[in-house]
């Protein structure tokens, strides 16, 4: 038997929609996404400050991977065994959004300049 979802709706934080999905933050353009790429929504916990990041936590690691699938090329994501709560494992999906040419933006520091002069980020993408 899978993990019940609703176990994570404890504060009055996370909004709940209809079939058991859990969101925390601005994650209704990722819930649009998954709805268009043919994800079924149902039994899920999205969780993000934003639209340009986040996690995606569900109750096995084939509805993980295929979460991962339908966000594929727009965001970058990952695929990992989030825990386990009663005995039950929880899988999770976390995603990043991607600049056009593929790479990876940072949600939150648009530019960072170290103490010795050198820029690591700029405009939100690493300096290499």
């Amino acid at each position: 038997m899978a993990y019940d979802m609703s176990r994570f709706a404890t504060n009055r934080f996370i909004k709940v929609h209809p079939n058991t999905v859990l969101t925390h933050g601005s994650t209704e353009p990722v819930l649009s996404i998954l709805d268009v790429r043919g994800f079924e929504l149902h039994d899920l916990f999205l969780i993000g400050l934003n639209d340009s990041c986040g996690s995606i936590v569900l109750p096995s690691q084939s509805r993980a991977e295929n979460a991962a699938a339908a966000l594929e090329p727009a965001y970058e994501t990952q695929v990992y065994l989030f825990g386990s709560r009663d005995g039950e494992d929880v899988w999770a999906t976390d995603y990043t959004r991607r600049a056009l040419d593929g790479t990876t933006l940072s949600a939150f520091i648009t530019d960072l300049t170290l103490k010795d002069g050198r820029q690591v980020i700029k405009d939100g993408r690493w300096v290499r």
